[in-house]
């Protein structure tokens, strides 16, 4: 029970240290967000090629090779994949949004009671699209500040579990 406490401890410090470190070097973090996704990117296209490798699955190679040369490009070039970010955050909230307001139009016509709702969500996520759009920078600050107090928060909770859970 010890180990578990002091996984929790270590996992909590490390929570904080990144959450501290992305509020203070917020443009740093952007630029590494690039680096680490572009790491992501190589592993799982590393993934793909063992699973050819192994299997014989043939389809595999074409991923692999896809994710292995937008990887290497994305830890090349960490400026451009900081500035696609929120253009990539924008088209999820944008596709959300419209999907939200599409649904509760429908549900409005099946006179489900709080349609509305749903509607005013969507609408909310088009304007928040659209703003992370426009002003593609201040997106990305403020992606990375949210990033800040999940990971802090999370850290804090992480610690707190391990003080309380393992007694």
């Amino acid at each position: 029970m010890r180990n578990f406490r002091t996984n929790y401890f270590i996992t909590g410090a490390i929570l904080i240290i990144l959450g501290v470190l992305t509020m203070r070097y917020p443009l740093e973090a952007i630029m590494s967000a690039g680096v680490i996704i572009g790491i992501g990117l190589l592993a799982s296209g590393l993934n793909y090629f063992s699973a050819f490798y192994f299997f014989g699955l043939k389809r595999f190679i074409l991923l692999g090779l896809l994710d292995f040369v937008i990887g290497v490009y994305m830890i090349i070039q960490p400026g451009i994949t900081a500035f696609v970010i929120p253009f990539v955050v924008g088209a999820w909230l944008l596709t959300t949004g419209l999907s939200r307001v599409g649904l509760s139009l429908w549900l409005g016509g099946a006179r489900i009671p709080g349609w509305w709702l749903m509607l005013i969500n969507g609408i909310v996520l088009i304007g928040l699209a659209v703003l992370m759009c426009a002003a593609p920078l201040s997106a990305a600050f403020s992606v990375m500040m949210i990033l800040a107090g999940v990971l802090t928060a999370s850290g804090i909770l992480s610690v707190l579990e391990g003080c309380v859970m393992c007694r």
